[in-house]
Protein backbone atom coordinates (compact mmCIF):
# COMPACT_ATOMS: atom_id res chain seq x y z
CA UNK A 1 0.00 0.00 0.00
CA UNK A 2 3.11 2.18 1.07
CA UNK A 3 4.78 1.40 -2.22
CA UNK A 4 2.01 2.04 -4.52
CA UNK A 5 0.58 5.79 -2.77
CA UNK A 6 4.76 7.06 -3.35
CA UNK A 7 5.18 5.20 -6.27
CA UNK A 8 1.38 6.53 -7.77
CA UNK A 9 0.03 2.99 -8.52
CA UNK A 10 -2.41 4.09 -6.23
CA UNK A 11 -4.55 7.05 -5.31
CA UNK A 12 -3.14 9.59 -2.69
CA UNK A 13 -5.85 10.45 -0.84
CA UNK A 14 -6.77 8.61 2.20
CA UNK A 15 -8.64 5.61 2.65
CA UNK A 16 -11.78 7.00 4.15
CA UNK A 17 -14.51 4.25 5.38
CA UNK A 18 -17.25 5.12 7.70
CA UNK A 19 -16.77 4.94 11.32
CA UNK A 20 -12.95 3.93 10.65
CA UNK A 21 -12.18 4.66 14.20
CA UNK A 22 -14.91 1.61 15.17
CA UNK A 23 -14.02 -1.09 13.07
CA UNK A 24 -9.91 -0.27 14.57
CA UNK A 25 -11.55 -0.83 17.98
CA UNK A 26 -13.97 -3.99 17.08
CA UNK A 27 -10.32 -5.67 15.42
CA UNK A 28 -8.55 -4.63 18.76
CA UNK A 29 -11.37 -6.55 20.81
CA UNK A 30 -11.36 -9.34 18.18
CA UNK A 31 -8.41 -10.27 18.82
CA UNK A 32 -7.91 -9.64 22.47
CA UNK A 33 -10.57 -12.30 21.79
CA UNK A 34 -8.67 -14.40 19.89
CA UNK A 35 -5.35 -14.22 22.00
CA UNK A 36 -7.32 -15.09 25.20
CA UNK A 37 -9.26 -18.02 23.42
CA UNK A 38 -5.62 -19.05 22.16
CA UNK A 39 -4.10 -19.30 25.69
CA UNK A 40 -7.20 -21.10 26.98
CA UNK A 41 -7.64 -23.80 24.88
CA UNK A 42 -6.05 -26.84 24.68
CA UNK A 43 -7.00 -28.28 21.73
CA UNK A 44 -3.96 -28.41 19.04
CA UNK A 45 -5.95 -27.76 15.95
CA UNK A 46 -8.21 -24.38 17.64
CA UNK A 47 -5.21 -23.10 18.29
CA UNK A 48 -3.75 -22.84 15.02
CA UNK A 49 -6.74 -22.14 13.32
CA UNK A 50 -6.42 -19.04 15.45
CA UNK A 51 -3.23 -17.87 14.73
CA UNK A 52 -4.15 -18.17 11.27
CA UNK A 53 -7.01 -16.00 11.90
CA UNK A 54 -5.18 -13.71 13.72
CA UNK A 55 -2.43 -13.39 11.30
CA UNK A 56 -5.01 -12.39 8.67
CA UNK A 57 -6.93 -10.06 11.43
CA UNK A 58 -3.22 -8.72 11.38
CA UNK A 59 -3.28 -7.88 7.54
CA UNK A 60 -6.81 -6.71 7.07
CA UNK A 61 -5.65 -4.25 9.73
CA UNK A 62 -2.63 -3.19 8.63
CA UNK A 63 -3.78 -2.84 4.94
CA UNK A 64 -6.46 -0.57 6.32
CA UNK A 65 -4.29 1.60 8.90
CA UNK A 66 -1.71 1.97 6.14
CA UNK A 67 -4.47 2.84 3.45
CA UNK A 68 -6.03 5.49 6.28
CA UNK A 69 -2.38 7.70 5.69
CA UNK A 70 -2.39 9.92 2.89
CA UNK A 71 0.37 9.89 0.39
CA UNK A 72 2.19 13.13 1.41
CA UNK A 73 2.29 11.59 4.92
CA UNK A 74 3.34 8.11 3.92
CA UNK A 75 7.13 8.72 4.71
CA UNK A 76 6.01 9.04 8.23
CA UNK A 77 4.25 5.79 8.15
CA UNK A 78 7.25 4.49 7.03
CA UNK A 79 9.10 5.39 8.98
CA UNK A 80 6.46 4.59 12.30
CA UNK A 81 6.35 0.75 10.13
CA UNK A 82 9.79 0.80 10.28
CA UNK A 83 10.12 1.39 14.31
CA UNK A 84 7.35 -1.21 15.23
CA UNK A 85 9.84 -3.61 13.52
CA UNK A 86 12.54 -2.56 15.96
CA UNK A 87 10.26 -2.83 18.58
CA UNK A 88 9.63 -6.59 18.03
CA UNK A 89 13.34 -7.42 17.37
CA UNK A 90 13.92 -6.04 20.80
CA UNK A 91 10.85 -8.59 22.23
CA UNK A 92 12.76 -11.24 19.99
CA UNK A 93 15.91 -10.64 21.48
CA UNK A 94 14.47 -10.83 25.15
CA UNK A 95 12.56 -14.27 24.09
CA UNK A 96 15.91 -15.57 23.03
CA UNK A 97 17.91 -13.96 25.82
CA UNK A 98 20.13 -12.25 22.67
CA UNK A 99 21.67 -8.90 23.78
CA UNK A 100 22.41 -8.42 20.05
CA UNK A 101 19.13 -8.63 18.96
CA UNK A 102 17.96 -6.33 21.76
CA UNK A 103 20.05 -3.40 21.59
CA UNK A 104 20.12 -3.21 17.17
CA UNK A 105 16.05 -3.81 17.96
CA UNK A 106 16.34 -0.64 20.23
CA UNK A 107 18.29 1.38 17.72
CA UNK A 108 16.30 0.69 15.35
CA UNK A 109 12.90 1.22 17.38
CA UNK A 110 14.14 4.45 18.69
CA UNK A 111 15.45 6.06 15.27
CA UNK A 112 12.16 5.22 13.93
CA UNK A 113 10.70 6.84 16.64
CA UNK A 114 12.47 9.84 17.35
CA UNK A 115 12.18 10.24 13.01
CA UNK A 116 8.41 10.83 13.50
CA UNK A 117 8.45 13.62 15.91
Amino acid sequence: IAFGKLNGNLASKPLDLPGKNYLNLGGLFLFMFMMHSFFATENVGFGVILLILAGALACVMGVHLVGSVGGGDMPVCITVLNSYSGWALVAEGFLLKSTVLTIVGSLIGFSGAILTK
